[in-house]
């Protein structure tokens, strides 16, 4: 490949030509950004490097700060104490561990390219080799696996390797074996994005993305930076090209809650909030400014960052684009086909429900759940919750509860003859969804991501009606084909009911057990202690209520497991969080277990309905048979569920027909 590294500097996301601009914007629409800049040098980088203690104290995000200072001002003394501060970085161990080897990476990059002439030669060539170095560390440690295209750290280390390589260029010829080096750690980055970027369109073009939507910000908050990299440094165009990128917008915008927090889904990360968080800031200021993004624009204006001041400059226009409420044109339900996640919202502001279900049709192990034909419910209050918590990778309670089945809200077969077993290690019997393990534990290429190897749950059918949505999940293929042949869940939201912004939901489950000894049980994960009142689950937390009333089957047996001890049990043994965890986890303590119906078919017929907990009960709703399906009824409203597209005459108020998959 003929790379052609642009003459001169700045290289890293700023042109020459582009100084001008950057300085103008510093000084009028970000001039706050600009005087905080300020206070850090005149602070020094001692104070800068106390500020980022949970960054290790390496000076690197300092460093990163004031050479943007430099870059703005060409101020000999602002780059004095930012090379007092990197010669104190250029003193430590080469490391290529997550986090460490890309932050001091970074901070090493656009030294030598953003001080450049500051550093003086000898300086220059000493920061040069030494990233050199730690590009390779990145290497050697695994965090840029050498056949992984599919999730996996790379990502987290592209930019800055880009960064390094596009700064040195030619400029270093020998010392410790590095001639020529940046060059080739360019070439492989370009070859890797080759090869990753099909991974992350597959999913974007389809408005979603393959991780939880906090873990997206990973992945995604890297794009501008290597998009920019490439731009300034490289000459190749990358924003236009690759505008499937903005998508990410609508995958944050349906999920978010109205406590600045998502719907839980896969890992939930959330050690920063996510206006506080420059890795969601980051691709949001870009599509907002590069796309012309309104519903971007809309989030931009909400962030609260502190000490981020080259990102905002770099990235964001300002007063740019004009916002975008999504009140007022985004539909409120929606279905993210590729990860076979659903949403309805009562509204995208505050006091709506967002109610949730999802069968992802690929079987994702890195940050991924057993949870196929599982549902959530959030109302001022989190009420039909995925419970458990992220205490770190692969922990007990991470690889025994959290990831489970057992865990969601979805349907769990016990047999004591299943084994679980996950990269060669037995794990729990939470009676869900099995593991794989061949190939590979997942997918590593956009070319396996067809195998029939990873195939897991589906979405067979999506409709939209007036005030309402309907989505089929099929989860038949999640579990061993010793207990279950079929596993079809049918969920209708149903918009403002029973008050405007409000949403209920009818869950249908129809399943086929292979043997007669086998007791599905249908999971309702709840914070607090729900209440059992015969066929119906009370629920409260916060400033929110739900009530389930199981319609199916007849005289049902409801049970409630948790409490002190058993908060996360499996088969009789708990499976504690490792550690105290920071932020708004929502780990739960409780779940309500519903049982009932004999025979190898199975039917449960659950009515969700949230309100808030002030609010007095009504009367219960119903269930009636007719030829081709059931008719739900609750006071002035009437679901009808067939297959033969029968239009039956109900005499409810308002009266919704569904056409049931299959």
């Amino acid at each position: 490949m003929n790379l052609t590294i642009r003459e001169g500097h700045p290289r890293i996301m700023v042109r020459p030509d582009d100084l001008p601009a950057l300085r103008r914007r510093a000084a009028t629409t970000h001039a706050e950004q600009m005087q905080s800049l300020l206070k850090l040098a005149a602070a020094g980088a001692e104070v800068g490097a106390d500020a980022e203690a949970g960054a290790g104290n390496d000076y690197a995000e300092a460093i990163w700060r004031l050479a943007f200072l430099h870059l703005l001002t060409a101020d000999k003394s602002h780059a004095g104490i930012a090379i007092d501060a990197l010669r104190k970085l250029l003193s430590l161990e080469v490391s290529g561990a997550y986090f460490i080897g890309a932050r001091r990476l970074k901070a090493l990059a656009v030294s030598y390219d953003w001080m450049h002439a500051a550093l003086g030669d000898e300086l220059r060539r000493e920061v040069g080799l030494k990233a050199l170095q730690y590009c390779q560390a990145l290497y050697d440690s695994g965090e840029i696996e050498p056949d992984c295209y599919f999730l996996g750290h790379a990502i987290n280390q592209m930019p800055f390797v880009l960064m390094a390589g596009i700064a040195i260029g030619d400029e270093i010829d020998g010392g410790g074996g590095f001639a020529g080096r940046a060059r080739e750690f360019v070439a492989d980055m370009l070859r890797r994005w080759d090869r990753q970027m099909p991974c992350y369109r597959q999913f974007l073009q389809g408005d979603c993305f393959q991780q939880s939507f906090s873990y997206t910000c990973t992945y995604v908050g890297e794009f501008p930076y290597l998009f920019q990299t490439i731009e300034a440094g490289l000459g190749i165009e990358m924003y236009r090209p690759n505008a499937w990128f903005a998508n990410v917008v609508k995958w944050w915008t349906y999920a978010l809650r109205d406590d600045e927090t998502f719907i839980r889904f896969g890992d939930y990360f959330c050690a920063v909030p996510p206006f506080e968080n420059t890795q969601y800031f980051r691709p949001l200021a870009a599509i907002a400014s590069r796309y012309r993004d309104g519903l971007a624009q809309h989030w931009v204006k909400r962030f609260r960052l502190g000490n981020a001041e080259p990102d905002q400059i770099l990235f964001e226009e300002r007063p740019g684009v004009p916002a975008r409420d999504p009140n007022d044109d985004l539909p409120r339900t929606k279905l993210f086909g590729p990860m076979g996640v659903a949403i309805a919202r009562g509204n995208f502001g505050r006091g709506g429900t967002i109610a949730s279900f999802n069968s992802t049709p690929l079987y994702l192990h890195n940050h991924g759940h057993r949870d196929a034909n599982s549902f959530t419910i959030y109302h001022k209050g989190d009420l039909a919750i995925e419970s458990g918590a992220y205490d770190s990778y692969e922990t007990a309670h991470w690889y025994n509860y959290y990831i489970r089945s057992i865990a969601h809200n979805t349907i769990v077969i016990h047999d004591p003859q299943e084994k679980f077993i996950s990269r060669g290690k037995e794990y729990s019997n939470d009676g869900g969804q099995r593991f794989i393990n061949e190939p590979h534990f997942q997918a590593r290429t956009f070319e396996e991501l067809g195998l029939e190897a990873f195939r897991d749950g589906r979405i067979i059918e999506y409709r939209e009606g007036d005030g309402w949505s309907y989505v089929c999940g099929d989860a038949s293929n999640c579990y061993s084909k010793n207990k279950l042949k079929r596993f079809l869940r049918h969920v209708t939201f149903v918009l403002d009911w029973p008050k405007t912004g409000s949403v209920a939901l009818l869950v249908l489950d129809e399943m086929e057990l292979t043997r007669d000894n086998l007791e599905p049980r249908f999971l309702l994960h709840t914070m607090d202690q729900p209440r059992i009142d015969g066929d119906q689950i009370h629920i409260e937390h916060g400033a929110g209520g739900l009530t389930a009333t199981v319609l199916l089957p007849h005289a049902p047996r409801i049970e409630t497991i948790g409490g002190p001890g058993k908060e996360f049990e499996v088969d009789g043994k708990n499976y504690p969080l490792n550690r105290e965890l920071p932020g708004p986890h929502t780990p739960g303590a409780w779940r309500a277990e519903t049982t009932g119906g004999q025979g190898r078919t199975r039917r449960f017929l659950t009515w969700l309905v949230t309100a808030n907990v002030q609010s007095a009960g009504e009367e219960r709703p119903t269930v009636e048979p007719f030829a081709s399906g059931l008719i739900v009824k609750d006071d002035d409203l009437a679901i009808v569920l067939g297959r033969t597209g029968q239009q039956v005459k109900v005499g409810a108020q308002r009266t919704i027909h569904v056409d049931l998959a299959i």
